[in-house]
């Protein structure tokens, strides 16, 4: 039954949200991670390369000799071909004070941009073919010489450069194959430590479906609390509408044989027209409200209780047919095998029968009492080919609020018990006019 509230949507599921969090983490610490990784080989690749070129430029100085008029020569080949290749990318470079150069056979008719530099020296610039050139450089005093002598080497940066791309292409193919197996176990762990809330949450439905009375065993110990505290209100909840149960019993027995007393002693009693009258007008609204009440204490909406819709209408129809065989009613009971009603039976029994009671009184030859499901509602009609409503008792009752059993004389209090049970079961009742001529009543009730 609606409160008028706008029903809330499900939120977004909790597994989704645990993988979602764990991998927006995972991912950004290894991406963070493979930044760290990548600077962190390209500084050290790149101060090895430097290392190379500081050994070679060692080497050029140790085969570096000086004449007595002053030159310089290499005695010696470095012992690497690469510098006798042309535009290798693998240069050396020698400038004398006097300003003459000696170049490697690498270099051909080029020069290297040379820079005055005390101490040794590294810098990036670009080769004769454009090509990215690592330098290490120093100006170095000879015995003999007019002055201080300049010594350059140079290394191809391209080779570090491609050794860096494929160091980075094989740590980012080992991260992301690291993520997809992280985001597996992340999948497999969260659906693991989820296992339980899905098992109570399928315990519920079991419980709402009426395949079971109450949750079971065998939780972790953080969700055992919360099982048993709603195994627990589930059991006080059964308490109460049995105690309800009992008391309206009670009370219904305890008030009839007052009535009855009283209805006796009236019956040579002058005036008794009016007080039986008056009499009859307590019992009718005694049974009224005792009916409601009852209905109430006996509500369908207290979880676990089902039963099949046919059996029930048909126990209905042979005993109004044995108490109306004279009247020759044709009774067709329409309705599947596997129509449930998610309700306690006597609720069921209860609204079928004060339907099915009022459409055997008032039709004329048939009955059709018929079910079907619908998105988890059972819908049972109820129809009769008597007088039907007239045009303003369907208005009356098309009213929100409006009492079918003083809007609709003759039909008696038991339309008011079936709105009753039918909302506190979590359905609606509704009257239109049916096919055969008559009325249609019809119940729309949890099932499915």
């Amino acid at each position: 039954m609606s409160d008028g509230a706008t029903p809330r949507r499900p939120g977004t599921s909790l597994s989704v949200r645990l993988v979602a969090a764990a991998l927006v983490w995972m991912l950004l610490l290894l991406g963070a991670g493979g930044a760290v990784l990548s600077t962190a080989f390209r500084q050290s690749a790149v101060q090895e390369f430097g290392h190379r070129l500081d050994a070679l430029l060692r080497a050029m100085i140790a085969v570096t000799e000086t004449a007595p008029d002053g030159s310089v020569s290499l005695v010696r080949s470095l012992g690497d071909p690469r510098f006798e290749q042309v535009f290798s990318g693998w240069y050396w470079q020698v400038a004398e004070p006097s300003g003459r150069l000696i170049r490697s056979r690498s270099l051909w008719d080029s020069t290297l941009p040379v820079h005055v530099a005390g101490a040794e020296e590294r810098r990036e610039i670009a080769g004769p073919r454009g090509e990215p050139l690592l330098v290490v450089e120093r100006d170095l005093r000879f015995p003999g010489a007019a002055g201080p002598v300049h010594m350059l080497i140079a290394g191809d940066l391209r080779e570090l450069n491609d050794g860096i791309r494929s160091f980075n292409r094989l740590l980012y193919a080992a991260l992301a194959l690291f993520a997809a197996g992280m985001t597996v176990a992340i999948i497999i762990q969260v659906r693991f430590g989820l296992r339980p809330l899905r098992r109570l949450s399928t315990d519920l439905t079991a419980i709402r479906d009426g395949r079971r009375q109450r949750l079971g065993g065998g939780y972790p110990r953080e969700v055992a609390p919360l099982a048993e505290a709603m195994n627990a209100v589930l059991e006080h909840d059964s308490e109460l509408i049995e105690r309800a149960r009992t008391h309206v019993g009670n009370l219904a027995h305890g008030l009839k044989t007052p009535l009855a007393v009283l209805q006796a002693e009236l019956h040579d009693t002058p005036g008794r027209a009016v007080a039986e009258a008056q009499l009859r007008t307590m019992t009718r609204l005694i049974e009224h409200h005792l009916g409601r009440a009852a209905a109430t204490a006996g509500s369908g909406r207290a979880l676990g209780s089902r039963c099949t819709a046919r059996p029930v209408a048909e126990e209905i129809a042979t005993v109004l047919d044995r108490i109306h065989a004279s009247r020759n009613i044709e009774a067709e009971i329409a309705i599947p095998a596997d129509a449930v009603f998610h309700g306690p039976r006597e609720d069921l029994q209860e609204m079928l029968g004060n339907l099915m009671e009022n459409a055997w009184k008032w039709a004329r030859g048939k009955i059709r009492v018929g079910a079907r499901n619908a998105e988890r509602r059972l819908i049972l009609t109820v129809e009769d080919d008597g007088p039907g409503l007239t045009p303003e008792q369907a208005a009356i009752v098309a009213q929100r609020g409006a009492r079918l059993d003083e809007a609709m004389p003759g039909w008696g209090l038991g339309l008011g018990i079936v709105t009753d049970l039918a909302a506190i079961n979590g359905g609606s009742f509704a009257i239109d006019r049916s096919d055969l001529g008559g009325v249609r009543a019809t119940l729309t009730l949890p099932g499915g």
